[in-house]
C-alpha cells in the first residue's frame, strides 16, 4: 500500500520540490501552504506521515502541532519538523515530534527520515 504524506510548507519551491521528489519515490503526497490548511486537510484525511515547516504565515508549525496534539486521531501521526530557525530543535522537544530536520536539508536525508517513520 502506498504511504500518504502531508507536506505543510509555505515556500512554493520547497513544497513543490518535496512533493515531486517524494512522489518519484512512490509516495502519495498532498500539500498545504500553511498550518491552517494542514489542519483542514486532517479533518478529511489521515496521512501516514506529516512533514511540517515551522515558520509560516497564517498558522505556523508550532500552532499546527499544538492543534494536532489536541486530537486523538491526529496526535499519533508521525510528524517531522523542518526548520532553519535558531533553537527550533530545542523548542520542539515539548511538542513531542517524531524527528527534527535542520534546513537546508538534503533530499536524501528527507527520504531516509520518511522511510524510517512512515
Amino acid at each position: 500500500m502506498t504511504k500518504k504524506i502531508l507536506v505543510v510548507e509555505d515556500d512554493n519551491s520547497i513544497r513543490e520540490l518535496l512533493v515531486e521528489f517524494l512522489e518519484s519515490e512512490g509516495y502519495f503526497v498532498d500539500s498545504a501552504v500553511n498550518g491552517l490548511e494542514g489542519i483542514k486537510y486532517l479533518k478529511g484525511k489521515t496521512p501516514d506521515l506529516i512533514l511540517v515547516d515551522l515558520m509560516m504565515p497564517v498558522m505556523d508549525g508550532y500552532a499546527f502541532r499544538t492543534e494536532q496534539l489536541k486530537h486523538d486521531s491526529w496526535k499519533n501521526i508521525p510528524t517531522v519538523v523542518m526548520s532553519a530557525e535558531a533553537n527550533a530543535r530545542e523548542k520542539m522537544k515539548k511538542f513531542n515530534v517524531t524527528a527534527f530536520l535542520s534546513k537546508p536539508v538534503e533530499l536524501e536525508t528527507i527520504l531516509q527520515t520518511v522511510e524510517r517513520f512512515s
